[in-house]
């Protein structure tokens, strides 16, 4: 025979004799003093973090209208739903990405590549390689001002009726009602790639220079403020909106550095994970991450303190890309690149775009804090930081571990066949920047 026992609840043990009694509890009701609890939040952060990455699913739409590379990208500042794109054959086109069409289309915009794209409340300014600069309305019109040389890049001023272009002979700055430039700033025969306005010392400029130069220029004194030079030629450039005192800049050398303008012998982070050339960089509204695009085909998004990238995404037919920017909300990123196309991507790759219930949100909110809480585990930290990536993509970058586990090995045997007196322990921060002037 088998002794079957069973739980027996009496009644009469359960509740109260009188009403002044208090009621028999068999367990703890504290969920932070179950003897499980740890285990259960643990469950369900890995459940939380696998969910993130079935749901993600970043891409939304590819707008196709250019018919050459698309080479630059601005947003506006003033509307959340309008960005404009400037492709190789002088194309302009207005987008409203609320609709994804093309509300303006200019064909002949310029007689050649349009390198530069600024948007500033109703109006937007181009450059192109014809040493042309125009001044577009949301109607079509425009005004138009010559330059002496074939231009790079623009940006309007955040304040005032300010532009500053720069081109193959240095950079100028320009008054919307003056057909002649205010003042011009020359460095040798050095060409200057892109121009960045701060967005809160509006006299501020900041340069990147072929020569692999950095220059931040003072308009009030008429003068160069820093200049600095890196080991490789930087490509982008743009301020922090948030801390407007720091910068980051787009190198040759596959890396990211963030600047803190009041001390620039060494950046404050370095940001890796592309395996190629970084084109472009672009600062979310906030200020608390960036976008960049790579001619690995590639768009990773950083967080500004971080030195690793926590999002990147890639498709088969995106090509080499040359723009990126953040929209006004920070919610979306948009790429120009080679393959014609200006995509439309998630800032977040499993973000839900629907309006979510407060339930729904207080659920969202409570599996973020599950995984900030388990993200150094090591079972965690590798379901966040896993990425499918192209073939091509993993090939290179192992190659580019071999390498780097190399160097590592000559590094050590130099050490262990070296007095220990002449060892000189160098930072990899300390090395970026090769030349500093005032």
């Amino acid at each position: 025979m088998v002794k079957v026992k069973t739980i027996v609840r009496i009644q009469e043990e359960e509740s109260r004799e009188t009403q002044n009694d208090i009621f028999k509890r068999h367990k703890n009701t504290d969920s932070t003093l179950h003897p499980f609890q740890q285990a259960r939040e643990y469950v369900r952060a890995l459940n939380a973090a696998k969910l993130e990455k079935i749901f993600a699913k970043p891409f939304i739409a590819a707008l196709k209208d250019h018919t050459d590379s698309v080479l630059s990208l601005a947003r506006s500042d003033k509307y959340l739903s309008l960005a404009v794109s400037g492709s190789a054959n002088g194309e302009i086109k207005l987008w409203d990405l609320t609709k994804m069409t093309c509300k303006l289309s200019m064909n002949e915009a310029h007689a050649g590549f349009v390198n530069g794209l600024s948007m500033r409340g109703d109006y937007f300014a181009s450059a192109g390689r014809d040493s042309v600069i125009k001044l577009w309305s949301f109607d079509g019109n425009s005004e138009i001002y010559n330059s002496s040389m074939p231009l790079n890049a623009v940006d309007i001023s955040w304040e005032g009726d300010l532009f500053a272009s720069c081109g193959h002979d240095g950079v100028q700055v320009w008054d919307f009602k003056r057909s002649e430039p205010l003042s011009e700033y020359q460095w040798g025969s050095d060409s200057t790639t892109k121009i960045k306005y701060n967005p809160t010392e509006f006299h501020l400029l900041g340069t990147t220079v072929t020569d692999r130069s950095i220059i931040l220029i003072d308009t009030r004194a008429n003068s160069c403020l820093q200049k600095f030079t890196l080991k490789m030629k930087s490509n982008d450039f743009a301020w922090n909106p948030r801390e407007p005192m720091n910068f980051t800049v787009a190198n040759e050398d596959t890396n990211l550095y963030t600047f803190d303008m009041r001390n620039l012998s060494e950046p404050i982070k370095i940001h890796k994970d592309h395996i190629n050339a970084v084109t472009s960089v672009s600062y979310s509204p906030t200020g608390r991450e960036f976008a960049s695009g790579s001619f690995d085909k590639t768009v990773r998004i950083f967080d500004v303190r971080d030195g690793r990238s926590k999002e990147v995404y890639h498709t088969r037919r995106m090509q080499w890309i040359h723009a990126v920017e953040f929209t006004g909300d920070g919610k979306f990123v948009l790429t120009g690149s080679d393959d014609t196309n200006v995509r439309v991507w998630k800032a977040k790759a499993d973000e839900q775009l629907k309006t979510l219930m407060p339930r729904e949100q207080e659920a969202i909110n409570y599996r973020e804090r599950l995984k900030k809480k388990y993200q150094y585990v090591p079972e965690m930290r590798r379901i966040l930081k896993h990425r499918h990536l192209p073939r091509y993509l993993f090939k290179t970058r192992k190659i580019k571990q071999i390498q780097k586990e190399s160097e590592f090995r000559k590094e050590r045997n130099r050490r262990a066949h070296t007095k220990p007196e002449n060892i000189k322990n160098i930072k990899e921060k300390s090395t970026v920047v090769i030349n500093e002037e005032e």
